[in-house]
């Protein structure tokens, strides 16, 4: 079986591999079992499935994700499709007993290795396998065993677009611009991108659905990706501002995910600065992080991802209304998309260190962030 993981791609042992020889290895990846959710179509054509590929992301918007997906065709600029199956096999779903749980019940990250594409589209970490098949983390967190799927040891990014399903639409601007909207059209630019320089990607979702936030932590360690980014857009200040109020929040205790903060703080302030708008920011405005009470990362997109290099990036203020009907616009997103590849290039190619760094951020508060609560889940069809 082929192995693919994106750090092995990357760096090891602080030496860098040059571009050239990374992209190469990217190339050969597409031999090895790769997804159409990870690469275009002409790379899509030559993988090696170990099962059925998956007929769709899921389409469900719903607060339960209940619904079976639907086959659709992703706008991607390396002509992404998907692909029939013709599998007829049932979801066991198994009683939490192989799973391990916090005190609130939540699944505790860190269990799995690889996710398994679903016949339905879903991105679901691997537990195990089993005689015929894998055990698997759902979407709701709980435990199935599958016989049919896709088998992704790794990728180079995982991006996650916030927020999703109509019972978790993120900030909504004046006019109506749900951010849970705007964060997946702008990720999957953003895939486009990157897919296009040669970096495999996976997304926590492609629809509109809701995915819990330890769900998406989990898709991220077990993918053990160069990066995993979240991508939100604010809400919350009407300050004026002379510039845009991006914020890039980074893990406290990784110097990696502090350097991406502030490569894609740079490159997101410098293209939205391009645009004519009345900004508004808090007066922190930047790189920065911020701690719970028990002094680690606060945000659940930061915390349940564990070791894996993560930032969260708040681009600019959607409940503005001069900020959302800018963001609505397609150039604009195809702005953003191209700022995360440039920053995500020099992460890699560079020692570039990013700039922007707030050392003594505002107050926010303890509010509840990224519990990972999976209650009124319920898990999809997903086979």
């Amino acid at each position: 079986m082929c192995h693919h993981s994106g750090a092995d791609s990357w760096q090891r042992g602080g030496m860098r591999i040059p571009r050239g020889a990374w992209m190469a290895a990217s190339i050969v990846l597409a031999s090895c079992g790769t997804s159409s959710v990870e690469l275009g179509q002409a790379d899509a054509d030559s993988a090696t499935t170990v099962a059925p590929a998956p007929t769709a992301s899921p389409t469900t918007s719903t607060t339960s994700t209940t619904e079976p997906a639907s086959s659709t065709t992703s706008t991607s600029t390396t002509s992404s499709t998907t692909s029939s199956t013709t599998s007829t096999s049932s979801t066991t779903t198994v009683a939490v007993s192989g799973l391990v749980l916090d005190d609130e019940g939540v699944p505790v990250n860190g269990q799995t290795d690889g996710v398994l594409i679903t016949p339905t589209g879903w991105i679901t970490p691997v537990l195990g396998t089993t005689s015929t098949g894998w055990r698997v983390w759902t979407p709701c967190g709980n435990e199935a065993e599958l016989q049919d799927g896709r088998l992704i040891e790794g990728a180079d990014i995982v991006l996650d677009p916030g927020h999703g399903g109509s019972a978790e639409p993120g900030a909504v601007g004046p006019g109506g611009l749900r951010e849970a909207d705007l964060n997946l059209e702008v990720a999957l630019r953003v895939r486009d991108r990157l897919v296009g320089a040669g970096y495999s990607v996976i997304m926590t979702r492609q629809t509109d659905v809701r995915l819990p936030i330890v769900t998406r932590g989990e898709i991220g360690q077990a993918l053990d990706p160069i990066a995993f980014i979240s991508i939100h857009h604010n809400a919350g200040t009407d300050s004026p501002s002379t510039e845009p109020g991006t914020e890039m929040w980074h893990q406290i205790e990784s110097s990696d995910s502090k350097r991406l903060a502030g490569l894609l703080y740079e490159e997101a302030l410098s293209a939205l600065s391009g645009y004519d708008a009345s900004w508004v920011s808090l007066e922190d405005a930047g790189a920065m992080s911020r701690p719970n009470r028990e002094g680690t990362d606060y945000y659940g997109v930061l915390r349940r991802p564990g070791p894996v290099t993560s930032v969260l990036a708040e681009f600019a203020y959607v409940s503005n209304a001069s900020e959302e009907q800018l963001l609505g616009q397609t150039e604009v997103q195809d702005a953003l998309a191209d700022a995360v590849l440039r920053a995500v290039d020099r992460f890699v190619e560079t020692d570039d260190p990013g700039s922007g760094f707030t050392l003594d951020p505002i107050f926010r508060g303890y509010g509840p962030s990224g519990a990972g609560r999976t209650d009124d889940c319920t898990d999809p069809r997903l086979q």
